[in-house]
């Protein structure tokens, strides 16, 4: 349920229409699993035309890419999971520190990344705990790698292939996780 309330406060701390529907497209899920991920990839792609990013190296920009990144993965991940027990969800108090500080995002954009964070290493330690440690292991090479080659990938023209480079780095880190999501057979 962390990643449905994330992603809906993207919308609302960021200014972002797109996000504002994620209910909608979570709900997608119970009618058929192949009609949620096909909304999911509508959803991703009107995100990606309503995020105006021109270097991933501004302040302004990581301050709302990386939330925005983070919830968007949290929201897959819950949606292709067949085990999402509400009652357990709301009876554990974590969750609950979790969405208090992102709720602390309305007045600091800063607090809401810390909570996105801590959700997204939340998520991924429930099911394996060496999980969190290869989240934390990415991410550290996600940064590294984007610090080092800074002079490369900010040349003109440089936020699509600031984007390929992200973008691979995210899916070489997730493919782990999805081991044990069932497959879906699209229509």
């Amino acid at each position: 349920m962390i990643a449905l309330v994330l992603a809906f406060l993207t919308g609302v701390i960021y200014g972002l229409k797109v996000p504002l529907i994620s209910p909608l497209v979570y709900l997608s899920k119970f009618v058929r699993k192949d009609l949620f991920v096909l909304l999911f990839f509508v959803y991703c792609i009107a995100l990606s035309y309503e995020l105006e990013i021109s270097n991933i190296y501004a302040y302004s920009v990581n301050m709302t890419v990386i939330p925005v990144a983070i919830s968007t993965i949290l929201f897959l991940d819950y949606g292709l999971r067949f085990d999402n027990d509400l009652r357990a969800e709301i009876r554990e108090k974590k969750n609950y520190v979790i969405v208090g500080i992102a709720l602390a995002g309305l007045i600091f954009k800063e607090m809401f990344l810390l909570g996105s964070i801590l959700a997204l290493f939340y998520n991924f330690s429930d099911t394996n705990p060496r999980k969190s440690i290869s989240v934390v292991v990415s991410v550290l090479a996600l940064v590294v790698g984007l610090i080092f080659l800074k002079n490369l990938l900010s040349i003109g023209g440089g936020a699509p292939t600031q984007v390929v480079f992200i973008s691979a780095i995210t899916i070489l880190t997730l493919v782990p996780f999805w081991r044990d999501i069932n497959k879906v057979d699209l229509f």
